[in-house]
């Protein structure tokens, strides 16, 4: 049994970029790609690829290919490299189409044993749970003094690296991004935090999904990007920065609050701080469409590189789960629900639908009633293939009893187990703001 065709591929693909071409290239020699353009659907050689064509299927593949041969090293491969679905060719030269489904069925033997590898990773979610709380609030305050510090003219990063450094040392990025979507924030400071692991979780798990191992270089760098991309505030009026007012887009106060972004970009280059950091404090209000009112600066789209594009995305994620004094947060399930409508509009269509393969249709922290009646929150998010299959620990029973014994649930395992819907934790667990955390935080598994 050999591959003949790549029917269908992940949104990595969608417009090739320079490692993405080379890695087709290296392992499709001499097979035929088929390219949508504004002409329509074309089939030309895999060495005739070209950066940014938009990649449809990959055909003709030839039967001595690396890729060819279907056994447990191509199965590997397939799952690593976004391959969606594939034509392989019997025993007589006929041909159907496998899909993931297929080979990664719901309760099969291959997702028990992904099972137990979401339960270890669940069991060190909880472990770092208590270390990460006083690490947020720590962090928090080191983006204060920094901002503080910048309003006398007294910029420095040091703080800032240095709780970068003890949040890769600590891997607690997991626990303190799901404590973003189960805590209340403020407009500026946490935001920082909340927004700096968010986008470095994303980050590194789209780098993942590519095949490229994150290293600590890769974490540290889209950490700072996050902690200093609105370091511009500290150029602005407390009153303004601080006000409880949601202001109109068009307002004096918010035009002022635009500036951030000029400050930000000018002060970064002053520190010497790398382009892709300073891109990222100048552009993340840049929209796909740039005639939107809240679209700023005034630049072509072109200049807003990768990781901006990305910090963009979190940006406005996180500002919808953060709290502002002119509004509630919302929780992660609904803001990704809210992210989905925007596509077309507001950001890279490519980016966006991968940030919300790495955050999950269900994010770590999310809580969900399920079809038993039961009501837990999300631990592990489902694969990209069945996002619709989280890891759950409940904590209430159908009767609405608060659980003292925590079981967990995977969806991935249990098939006649589905969600049912989101629950918004803040108006569900309320005597008290924080009582979705500590219950969270509570949770217990062998």
């Amino acid at each position: 049994m050999t591959i003949q065709e790549v029917t269908e591929l992940s949104m990595d693909y969608a417009m090739l970029d320079p490692d993405t071409l080379q890695f087709i290239q290296q392992n499709f020699k001499g097979a035929k790609a088929l390219v949508h353009d504004e002409k329509g659907v074309r089939s030309v050689a895999v060495s005739d690829l070209k950066p940014f064509d938009q990649l449809q299927a990959i055909t003709d593949i030839p039967q001595d290919a690396k890729i060819a041969a279907v056994n447990a090293e191509t199965q590997a491969f397939v799952d690593k490299h976004g391959l969606l679905e594939f034509k392989v060719i019997e025993g007589a030269g006929t041909s159907k189409p496998v899909s993931k489904d297929e080979q990664l069925k719901v309760g099969s033997k291959a997702a028990q044993e992904l099972s137990k590898v979401r339960r270890q990773n669940t069991v060190k979610l909880l472990d770092s749970m208590d270390k990460a709380a006083p690490q947020r609030e720590k962090a928090t305050s080191v983006v204060e003094e920094m901002l503080d510090q910048g309003r006398i003219g007294k910029f420095s990063s040091k703080g800032v690296e240095s709780m970068v450094d003890e949040i890769i040392k600590n891997g607690s990025s997991p626990a303190l991004k799901a404590i973003a979507g189960l805590r209340n924030s403020d407009q500026t400071y946490a935001h920082c935090t909340d927004m700096s692991v968010i986008l470095q979780e994303a980050y590194t798990d789209m780098l993942a999904i590519k095949g490229r191992e994150p290293s600590p270089a890769n974490r540290r760098f889209a950490l700072i990007a996050g902690f200093m991309h609105d370091i511009g505030k500290s150029e602005l009026p407390k009153d303004v920065l601080d006000s409880p007012t949601r202001f109109q887009p068009d307002s004096k106060e918010m035009l002022i609050m635009r500036n951030h972004v000029v400050y930000g970009a000018k002060i970064l280059e002053q520190m010497g701080m790398p382009p892709q950091i300073i891109n990222v404090a100048h552009f993340h209000h840049v929209k796909s469409d740039r005639s939107m009112i809240n679209s700023y600066p005034s630049v072509d789209y072109d200049q807003v590189q990768p990781l901006t594009r990305l910090a963009a995305i979190t940006d406005v994620y996180q500002a919808l789960i953060g709290r502002r004094k002119y509004k509630r947060n919302w929780v992660p399930g609904k803001a990704v629900e809210y992210l989905l409508g925007l596509k077309g509009t507001e950001f890279d269509d490519r980016i966006l639908d991968q940030f919300i393969q790495v955050v999950g249709k269900y994010p770590v922290g999310s809580l969900v009633r399920l079809s038993t009646g039961d009501l837990g929150f999300v631990m592990q998010i489902g694969p990209r293939e069945f996002p619709d299959r989280p890891m759950v620990a409940v904590v209430e029973n159908a009767k609405g009893e608060l659980l003292t014994s925590q079981t967990l649930v995977d969806l991935m395992v249990e098939a006649s187990v589905s969600v049912k819907e989101v629950v918004d934790h803040y108006e569900h667990y309320n005597k008290s703001e924080e009582q979705a955390f500590q219950i969270f935080k509570s949770i217990h598994v062998s």
